[in-house]
């Protein structure tokens, strides 16, 4: 009975070393890695091609500190319905930048009027941001994806609405437009 005992501690304590060596190690919040979209099982069904700012850089945007000298906008891409076709979204002149579901891109423009636009399949979308130093604004696309068809919109909702959306999402870009 005592030897039956110590088997079964011996086998629970070796699994449990087991168990500790195959745990992944947490990811390093200062590294600029691809940003790999998940379904809510776990499974990647893409990634983008460059890196992204790390998760540090990530928590420091949705502080949603304003910048004194320039205009931050934030164009959010979250919805439920999205899928896994990536999406390129653009400020002004600056280059693209591709984006997946639950992502966001953080610009700071010079104060003034800005246009903001995403493409998907050839088909480019735009809106008009307008603001003075100092101020952040949040405005956000959001796609349906069907077997059959893709589309994607600029919504309407409050600002506070966008920014809860946010808080929810990975920054994939942070670009200075000046």
């Amino acid at each position: 009975m005592r030897t039956h005992r110590l088997l079964v501690a011996s086998a629970l304590v070796a699994a449990g070393l087991v168990a500790g060596c195959a745990t992944p190690p947490p990811p390093n919040p200062t590294a600029e890695v691809p940003y790999c979209h998940q379904t809510n099982k776990g499974r990647i069904i893409a990634c983008t091609k460059a890196p992204v700012p790390s998760l540090d850089a990530d928590a420091a945007a949705k502080r949603f500190t304003p910048d004194p000298d320039a205009l931050t906008v934030y164009v959010v891409r979250r919805n439920w319905a999205d899928g896994r076709n990536f999406v390129t979204v653009q400020g002004d002149s600056a280059a693209g930048v591709e984006t997946l579901p639950n992502t966001m891109v953080r610009f700071r423009f010079k104060p003034g009027r800005h246009t903001v636009a995403f493409e998907f399949d050839s088909q480019r979308q735009t809106t008009t941001v307008d603001g003075r130093a100092g101020e952040v604004r949040f405005v956000r696309f959001e796609g349906v994806v069907w077997s059959w068809k893709s589309s994607y919109s600029w919504v309407t909702e409050p600002e506070s609405a966008t920014r809860e959306r946010a808080l929810k999402s990975r920054l994939v870009a942070d670009l200075a437009v000046r």
